[in-house]
C-alpha cells in the first residue's frame, strides 16, 4: 500500500461566503472566487506550510485559487480532480446557506438527496473513491488536498481512523 503524507483543506474565504450562499454546481464553477481576505490568509499560511510533492484541487474557481497561492510557495504540479468538487445541493443552488442548513436539518438521513443534486452520502463515496484513487496513483509524496468543508471531514474521516466526524461538525 502506498504511504503518502497527506495535508486536506478548505479553499480560503470565498466571495460567496461572503454573500452567505451555495455554489456547488460544476457549471457555476468558475463564478466565485477567494475574497481580498481569503487571499490574504491563504498567503499567509502557504508561506507556513512548503514543500509540497503535489497539489489536488476540486476544479471550483475558490479552491484553484487556494492551490495556486500555495503552488507558488511549494513549486509543484497542481491537479484537478472533479471528485474533489463541492456537495451538490442542485435546486438549492444560489440559496442561502440557512436555506441548504434547514434542509439537512429537516432530512436527518445523510442519504437524502439534495433536490435534484446529491446526499451527502453521494459526497462521502465520492471522498472515499478519491482516497483509493489517490493510493493507488501515488507513493511517498507530500500531497496539499484543497477541497470544500463536507468533503474535507469525509476526507479526514477516511485519512483518520481516530476522525469523529459526527462531533467535529457539532463543534
Amino acid at each position: 500500500m502506498a504511504h503518502n503524507h497527506i495535508f486536506v483543506i478548505r479553499h480560503g474565504e470565498s466571495e460567496n461566503n461572503l454573500l452567505g450562499i451555495d455554489s456547488t454546481k460544476l457549471e457555476n464553477k468558475n463564478q466565485f472566487g477567494l475574497s481580498e481576505n481569503g487571499r490574504r490568509e491563504i498567503e499567509t499560511e502557504a508561506r507556513k506550510y512548503q514543500d509540497f510533492d503535489l497539489i489536488i484541487t476540486s476544479p471550483f474557481r475558490r479552491t484553484k485559487e487556494t492551490a495556486m497561492i500555495f503552488a507558488k510557495y511549494s513549486e509543484c504540479e497542481i491537479i484537478e480532480n472533479e471528485l474533489l468538487k463541492e456537495v451538490c445541493v442542485g435546486d438549492l443552488e444560489l440559496c442561502t446557506y440557512a436555506e441548504t442548513d434547514a434542509f439537512l436539518e429537516k432530512h436527518h438521513d445523510e442519504s437524502v438527496p439534495y433536490p435534484n443534486g446529491e446526499s451527502l452520502l453521494d459526497a462521502k463515496n465520492r471522498a472515499m473513491e478519491f482516497v483509493h484513487h489517490m493510493h493507488q496513483t501515488y507513493d511517498n509524496k507530500k500531497i496539499l488536498i484543497v477541497t470544500h468543508g463536507h468533503i474535507v471531514l469525509f476526507l479526514q474521516e477516511q485519512l483518520d481512523p481516530t476522525f469523529n466526524r459526527m462531533k467535529a461538525m457539532k463543534e
